[in-house]
């Protein structure tokens, strides 16, 4: 079957991207990397909205609230193949665009197409280290696998820049470019024979909406598109982002969830910066080319980066003294002192080391008591501590402390503060 695409008529083509863990992984189902990527036919452009899977959302056709990386899981749960189908009517309401296609990949089918490509080339412009999956990625342009990859996409343990998901949804895009980069190169566009080898490498870790002469079509219209057309965008916290942090109650345990700023299920400033996507979101560095910078952005509110941004030694050194308030959210035995001794040596004053009232905390968080007036302070103790933003003071705990932040210590961070 030809002919034009959905949304090919109205020249903006949606397409849900989204990738699950699969059989034999933890958490099979949770949908960790959702992406909107746009076509406008007619302009020969492309823009690729992350959403990032904390979201705090209500579960479509539902009275259930949860991270939006569970409303796909959830949907598994009820019928197979319906986890897609609510997870797209998720998207469509967040993003007020109507959702034409979706892909789901898991991480198999994720290692096949990059090898099938031959491997991608990604630049690193900053060296990290995963200390949860114990890998590192020095800087510089490399060659990666499938497996390496993946590990790439999947790394958000990290201290420093790199950190948090709001870096991983960005590497995310970066090896989606790569990928089209290889498919669409002079030596496989002639008769999409790479292309055709993806759809085979995917055979039983997929699921797809398109039909075969559909992606042909789809093919046709965005092989040509060149690197300044294509544009890229992450949903996040800060000064001038459309998300907030807080925290709710999932499975009975406070947990760290990000919201819209204008509130709980209010996106009208998502759907606003979606429908003028093409003209706010910055346009993609090449994924080979370390030399290439992001564009400044717009004046308009748009996503801004993620607060673990590097910190200033200057500003932090000027907001000293900052004192902060360890508290053990766990059954471990001296993590505070050790996440105590370790803050430290990044010149933070410890007001006080003792137990939080929640015991059983898996995700660290951080309770900023200055309102926003220690800035680089904040910035290095998230970077730290590898945590995204910081959230409202917890229900459950005591306000006893003056500090200026107050640590809730989880279990994710005890290989970083091991004996």
């Amino acid at each position: 079957r030809r002919g034009a695409l959905a949304g090919e008529k109205e020249n903006r083509i949606n397409i849900l991207l989204t990738a699950i863990g699969g059989e034999g992984h933890q958490g099979e189902n949770l949908a960790d990397t959702i992406i909107l990527a746009s076509v406008r036919p007619q302009e020969k452009d492309v823009a690729m909205l992350s959403i990032p899977r904390d979201l705090y959302v209500k579960i479509p056709r539902t009275e259930l609230y949860a991270r939006i990386n569970n409303v796909h899981a959830y949907g598994e749960n009820q019928r197979r193949g319906e986890g897609i189908k609510l997870l797209r009517e998720k998207v469509a309401e967040i993003t007020g665009q109507p959702v034409h296609y979706v892909a789901r990949v898991d991480f198999e089918a994720f290692k096949r197409i990059v090898d099938q490509t031959g491997g991608v080339d990604i630049t690193i412009r900053n060296s990290f280290y995963d200390f949860w999956h114990k890998i590192s990625f020095p800087a510089g342009t490399e060659h990666m696998s499938g497996e390496r990859a993946l590990a790439y996409v999947r790394a958000r343990y990290i201290e420093g820049s790199e950190g948090g998901d709001f870096k991983r949804a960005e590497r995310t895009q970066q090896i989606a470019l790569a990928i089209r980069k290889k498919i669409f190169s002079v030596e496989t566009a002639v008769d999409l024979r790479a292309l055709a080898g993806v759809l085979d490498a995917l055979r039983d870790h997929a699921v797809t909406n398109f039909t075969l002469a559909e992606l042909r079509r789809l093919a046709e219209l965005t092989r040509a598109i060149p690197d300044d057309q294509l544009h890229t965008a992450v949903l996040t916290t800060g000064p001038e982002g459309l998300l907030q942090g807080t925290t709710e109650v999932l499975g009975g345990r406070p947990a760290s969830v990000l919201r819209p700023r204008s509130g709980l299920e209010h996106y009208a400033e998502i759907q606003q910066f979606a429908a003028t996507i093409f003209s706010e979101a910055r346009v993609a560095p090449s994924p080979a080319s370390a030399g290439t910078s992001p564009s400044p952005g717009p004046s308009t509110p748009a996503p801004s980066p993620s607060p673990t941004a590097s910190p200033t030694p200057e500003g932090s050194t000027s907001e000293k003294p900052t004192t902060v308030d360890v508290r053990n959210g766990t059954s471990v035995t001296g993590l505070g002192a050790r996440a105590a001794q370790a803050l430290k040596g990044k010149r933070f004053t410890i007001a006080a080391v003792g137990n939080a009232a929640i015991r059983n905390r898996t995700q660290t968080i951080v309770v900023d008591r200055t309102n926003g007036k220690k800035p680089s302070s904040l910035r290095e103790l998230l970077a730290t501590l590898g945590v995204s933003s910081a959230v409202a003071f917890p229900d459950a705990e005591k306000k006893t402390s003056d500090a200026d932040f107050i640590v809730f210590l989880g279990t994710d961070v005890v290989e970083k503060f091991k004996e």
